[in-house]
């Protein structure tokens, strides 16, 4: 199987898509051409998959656009044009020139006979990345297979005005279009993206889930004599903060003082540390601590030593959204209480037999976090070291499960 990939996010750039982009790749046995970005001025990050170049065919970086000019010409549309900021910027988004490039230096590479695909993969966000595999699919004639890792026209967290919605649209319905196989990583996503299309174009989907790599765990020794440790590991932004945990355990610690003593939630790359210092200013000193981010390798180790970790999202209706963590979270073993809404994530949480409260519900985050302070204290007692949650769902999200159906999916493409 010899396959062209096309993703902007691959290692050591330091988006949650890499991560799952290049675990995918390395563990499925093909043959990859990969086309992806050097990025100026983003975030890097040495330790995610740091093998996983080594383990393609290829690896052709096409460098992002950049420059003073475009810079500025985004801030002064930003603020006096926010109209034509937004068909700039969301139109799907700000890659559209790397895309034009990636589409040439393909067409050339394959014209030159480096390379025969019977396959073409395009991984999403950003949606750009599918662009360039309608453009490459009418230039190559390829079988497509378009991987989706979040909504498009529908994400709630993208500001769209009308007209850059209806723009997306129109993208989005072409690419369902043409595309040979969509693939989303939720059954929910699923349901979202295809209540607006015909019955026809929903043969096309099927769901591949993250992974998480188990050569990544490694055991541990004697649960620690320090405090009970729970942590949540990523950013805020947008609707989704420290608000619902910190409401929780205010009320907690109203009803039950007694239940916190000793207890440590750890918020790893929250952002704004005195912030969510002043949320936490009526709970006891040292309860709720802010540390900065951490490379990859290093959060897989504190997920690891944690005694519990936590899921917090915004509120909603239902979410759609699979974090990354949460699938990394399932690999360190440890048990998981999510502040999440109905959906993907706190129907997977409770699958694995973890608890779930919704973000607006106060009273039921403080419940959750009670029993769940106290099911942390009972596996101090004996059952540290023992892997939490239900067995056949963790086997679900291996890299070696998930990259076997991958590559059927792929085959079957190809045929």
């Amino acid at each position: 199987m010899d396959v062209l990939a096309i993703s902007l996010a691959f290692p050591p750039l330091a988006y949650p898509r890499s991560i799952q982009v290049a675990r995918l790749l390395r563990h499925t046995p093909a043959e990859t051409v990969l086309f992806c970005a050097d990025e100026p001025g983003a975030r890097v990050d040495p330790s995610i998959e740091p093998d996983a170049e080594e383990r393609l065919k290829a690896c052709i970086r096409i460098p992002v656009p950049s420059g003073t000019r475009r810079r500025l010409t985004d801030r002064v549309l930003h603020k006096f044009a926010p109209g034509a900021w937004n068909q700039r910027n969301l139109v799907p988004d700000k890659y559209g020139d790397w895309g034009s490039r990636v589409v040439e230096k393909a067409v050339k590479y394959f014209e030159e006979g480096n390379f025969d695909p019977d396959v073409l993969v395009t991984f999403a966000q950003p949606f750009t990345d599918h662009l360039i595999g309608l453009e490459l699919k009418k230039r190559l004639g390829l079988p497509w297979l378009a991987h989706f890792s979040d909504p498009w026209a529908d994400n709630p967290f993208t500001p769209f005005d009308a007209r850059t919605r209806e723009r997306n649209l129109e993208l989005e319905n072409i690419v369902a279009e043409e595309a040979d196989a969509l693939v989303f990583t939720s059954v929910e996503t699923v349901e979202l993206f295809f209540k607006k299309y015909p019955a026809r174009l929903r043969e096309k989907a099927s769901v591949l889930p993250q992974c998480y790599d188990r050569a990544h765990f490694l055991p541990i020794g004697s649960p620690p004599s320090g405090p009970i440790t729970v942590r949540y590991l990523g950013n805020f932004y947008g609707r989704r903060s420290p608000k619902p945990l910190i409401a929780g355990l205010t009320e907690l610690y109203r009803t039950d003082p007694a239940s916190i003593e000793n207890v440590r939630f750890e918020l790893i790359g929250p952002g704004d540390a005195d912030q969510v210092n002043a949320m936490a200013a009526s709970l006891p000193t040292g309860c709720v601590a802010v540390r900065s981010s951490v490379g990859y390798q290093e959060s897989l180790a504190l997920m690891t030593s944690s005694d519990g970790l936590l899921i917090i999202d915004a509120p909603a209706d239902i979410s759609v959204f699979l974090p990354s963590k949460l699938i990394d979270y399932i690999g360190a073993d440890k048990p998981i209480f999510g502040i999440t809404p109905k959906g993907t994530a706190a129907d997977l949480i409770a699958e694995l037999g973890g608890s779930v409260a919704d973000p607006a519900q106060t009273q039921k985050i403080s419940a959750g976090l009670s029993r769940f302070i106290q099911e942390l204290g009972s596996r101090r007692s004996g059952q540290f070291n023992k892997p939490w949650g239900e067995a056949e769902v963790r086997e679900r999200f291996t890299a070696d499960r998930v990259s076997s159906d991958f590559l059927s999916t792929l085959q079957n493409l190809s045929t």
